[in-house]
């Protein structure tokens, strides 16, 4: 990976770990609170969606282009609204990890499905990440059972990882999609940004649809209660995933940023202590070293 894409992935991480801090702390509903965030999002990117369409021509954008976003955002969904639900059911310090680390393995064996090519060295540091964010969120290594990790907030982290899973193998093909379209005017940094805005606008519309065809109006009055906090969460995940999508554009195989995005497990876990007062555990420190050696072999 090129230094300026490991720079932006780490710098990414920081911030995702910050707002799941802010999604943890929030004591509405997961639903409210990523509807909100989303929107903000979305709304402050629509100016710069409608530039990219004119200079770039609606019609130039493939079919496949809109399916691929429609399926993106539905895996988008999958992941918001499985950590709002895990994190009602334990601390950010389990499901964090545990959220974020399973999609590594997931997307190297989707990446290697289609056609991408992964060392040993790579498989390693992914074995090493993922054994990590199993003890992560152990109290004690007595407790390296497998019923440790058979309880509700796990299956929703899991849920989660499967959404991420999703979205990021299908990022890194929209993003190849619309690269065909660059231009001296219109980089892949562009394309990047208005791929960011059309993806927030691809989790919003789904899910408040889906609000109001199961009569769940109360959510939209829940977000709205928690703009304040949702439009600072929102400014920090279009950011987070903005300067993911421009890693994307300099890295041939997407399971890489996923791998270094784990960083954000280790800035995770130190942010629940700090600002939760969630516990240290030694078990939490040996996970955090074999994540660290995992990144450091991986890449």
């Amino acid at each position: 990976m090129e230094l300026t894409a490991i720079v932006l992935v780490i710098t990414s991480a920081l911030l995702h770990a910050g707002w799941n801090i802010l999604g943890k702390s929030n004591q509405s509903s997961g639903t409210a609170f990523f509807l909100a965030s989303g929107l903000v999002a979305a709304i402050l990117l629509t100016p710069y969606l409608g530039w990219y369409l004119v200079t770039v021509g609606i019609e130039n954008l493939p079919g496949v282009f809109w399916q691929l976003l429609l399926l993106s955002g539905i895996c988008q969904i999958i992941y918001l609204l499985g950590l709002g639900i895990a994190y009602k059911q334990a601390d950010i310090g389990v499901i964090y990890p545990m959220a974020r680390a399973m999609p590594v393995l997931m997307v190297g064996l989707g990446t290697v499905l289609i056609g991408y090519e992964l060392s040993s060295n790579q498989w390693l540091g992914f074995m090493l990440i993922t054994i990590g964010c199993l003890i992560v969120p152990l109290t004690s290594f007595i407790e390296l059972k497998i019923k440790a990790y058979l309880n509700v907030g796990v299956l929703w982290a899991f849920i989660a990882a499967v959404g991420t899973t999703g979205y990021s193998i299908i990022d890194k093909e929209a993003l190849t999609l619309l690269d065909t379209l660059s231009s001296s005017t219109v980089t892949s940094k562009h394309a990047s940004i208005f791929y960011l805005g059309m993806q927030f606008w691809a989790i919003v519309i789904p899910l408040s649809l889906w609000l109001i065809v199961t009569k769940q109006n109360q959510e939209f009055r829940n977000a709205w209660m928690i703009r304040k906090n949702a439009t600072i969460a929102g400014i920090m995940m279009g950011a987070t995933y903005g300067l993911v999508l421009f890693a994307m554009t300099m890295t041939e195989n997407v399971s890489l940023i996923v791998a270094l995005r784990q960083v954000s497990i280790i800035f995770g876990v130190l942010m629940g202590i700090y600002f939760l007062n969630e516990k240290w555990h030694v078990t939490r420190g040996v996970g955090v070293i074999l994540i660290a050696l995992g990144l450091i072999v991986s890449l």
